[in-house]
């Protein structure tokens, strides 16, 4: 068992998990999310900023994905920010739609947005899909 103190913080080290890419599985990732963020010094602002972003890509990634597949999610808390990488396989290709009004959420949430789709892959049958957003301390 690791104990964690936001004395100690969680700058540097990257924290990750996989979830079955379900609806069911969002309150794990958000929560994860919402204490990395509590102990890494972000306000109560960005923290609930963060935990909605995280909401918004996981919740999208949901959508595309294949059946049977899981959610990678890497948090990366750095002296500045923190990075949040998410990776799904989608069951088509296609990248997320950025006009929709998920994306302009997370747009307005984060500091940075991207997404990256690879060729299809048969072993996982389907299209790595990666979204990853930064989000600045101090920006709320």
């Amino acid at each position: 068992m690791i104990n964690i103190s936001a004395e100690q913080g969680l700058r540097g080290t990257p924290v990750e998990i996989g979830v079955a890419a379900a609806v069911s599985q969002l309150p794990i990732v958000r929560g994860l999310a919402e204490t990395l963020v509590l102990l890494s010094d972000f306000t109560l602002d960005e923290v609930a900023d963060v935990r909605l972003a995280v909401d918004e890509v996981c919740s999208t990634l949901i959508g595309l994905a294949a059946p049977d597949t899981t959610l990678q999610c890497r948090f990366s808390v750095g002296d500045t920010d923190l990075v949040v990488r998410v990776r799904g396989i989608a069951a088509v290709e296609g990248l997320p739609d950025e006009h929709s009004f998920g994306w302009h959420v997370l747009r307005t949430l984060s500091d940075e947005v991207r997404a990256a789709q690879e060729p299809y892959d048969q072993a996982a049958s389907g299209y790595p899909t990666i979204v990853e957003f930064r989000r600045a301390r101090g920006k709320a």
